[in-house]
């Protein structure tokens, strides 16, 4: 029988409660310069050595009264909580920040901004790390949060990237498929959506044009990641149950087409191994209670099912974050038996392969639509 392998992770626990929903990515080309004002009058903090701008990761999402019901209106797990439990949820959360990754005197005809829910300080320099060899391509800048009461760090980013030239930036969200209420929100926050997914924070104010790509959604190149994850953790296929699990949608509504996206990757992975099976399902970690409780019931009782089937079991995360949604997996399963396939996408080599690629095709496509007009 295999048992669950999960590595200690050893971060803080502000850092362990973060939920990674997605990320995502932007490609910029030059125009005119803007004034460094525009950081200092919205508050955003100097650049540090490292490329960020970020007083602490200590800090706290102060709301008011008016906030907290903005919030319960547009969330439906929030109607679900008191004040303290919102308050508490969203002290787990982080801060928004803006992470400078290339050279700050490089320049050129392109850029990228990645967008991204953000964990904690470890998970987020594993990331930024990953965009290193891209960031030497592109001029590169991550903004971690989700922007739920803020946008200033994403004015920043686009800010740092119009002073250096851009004049056109391509959102390339890296979150499962574009059915989540974070990216409406950043949609918003873009002005290509009229209504927010959380509150009426300020909207983007530049020159520069923004282009939304495509999300991972069945993209080969992740399938190859999920299989890589699952083959290092597995020793008998015959005998093996693969079930993959994702952070999901808080909404019902989203979680249907998120799973038949999902479900691509489970068919193409059934095709080229021999595993007893394979399975796949949303945790729908930030959903209203029943609705989680429900998802991890299913989950469970799928483990349960498998191993009274003499089978073992192998659960693979399907997410970019190396931290955050597995925590909550290992907690879920407690006092079960599987072999758990942890690592976050963003780990893999084919994570970055994605991301250009989705950027050069965005790019391409664009390019194209100016030529049939």
């Amino acid at each position: 029988m295999l048992t669950n392998k999960s590595k200690p992770l050893g971060i803080p626990a502000s850092e362990l409660a973060g939920v990674l929903l997605g990320f995502l990515v932007f490609v910029v080309l030059p125009v005119s310069a803007e004034s460094q004002h525009a950081h200092h009058a919205s508050g955003i903090p100097a650049m540090d050595d490292n490329g960020r701008r970020l007083d602490s990761y200590e800090m706290r999402h102060e709301m008011t009264a008016e906030q907290l019901s903005g919030l319960r209106e547009k969330v439906a797990l929030y109607r679900a909580l008191t004040d303290r439990e919102v308050q508490l949820n969203m002290a787990l959360m982080g801060p928004n920040y803006e992470w400078y990754v290339s050279d700050t005197d490089m320049r050129g005809g392109t850029g990228v901004i990645v967008l991204a829910h953000g964990v904690g300080k470890n998970s987020d320099e594993m990331f930024v790390n990953t965009l290193k060899p891209m960031s030497e391509r592109w001029p590169t800048v991550v903004s971690f949060g989700m922007a739920m009461m803020m946008s200033a760090p994403l004015q920043s980013s686009v800010n740092d990237l119009t002073e250096r030239g851009a004049k056109r930036i391509v959102l390339v969200p890296t979150a499962v498929s574009g059915n989540n209420t974070l990216t409406r929100q950043w949609e918003y926050i873009f002005n290509m959506r009229d209504e927010s997914s959380y509150l009426d924070v300020p909207r983007i104010k530049s020159d520069a044009d923004f282009l939304m790509s495509s999300h991972m959604e069945d993209h080969p190149l992740i399938t190859e990641a999920l299989l890589d994850f699952t083959k290092a953790k597995s020793n008998n296929p015959e005998n093996e149950v693969v079930i993959i699990v994702a952070h999901g949608p808080e909404d019902v509504e989203d979680n249907v087409p998120d799973l038949e996206i999902l479900q691509v990757h489970v068919d193409r992975i059934k095709s080229e191994t021999n595993f007893s099976d394979v399975k796949v399902i949303n945790l729908q970690d930030d959903a209203y209670p029943p609705i989680r409780k429900s998802n991890v019931k299913k989950l469970r009782r799928w483990i349960t099912s498998a191993q009274r089937a003499g089978k073992d079991v192998i659960v693979t995360v399907c997410s970019t974050a190396s931290f955050g949604v597995q925590q909550h997996i290992s907690q879920d399963l407690l006092g079960l038996e599987y072999a758990f396939a942890d690592q976050g996408l963003s780990e893999h080599p084919n994570y970055q392969k994605w991301i250009e690629a989705a950027v050069e095709e965005r790019l391409a496509r664009e390019n194209q639509q100016k030529k049939e007009n």
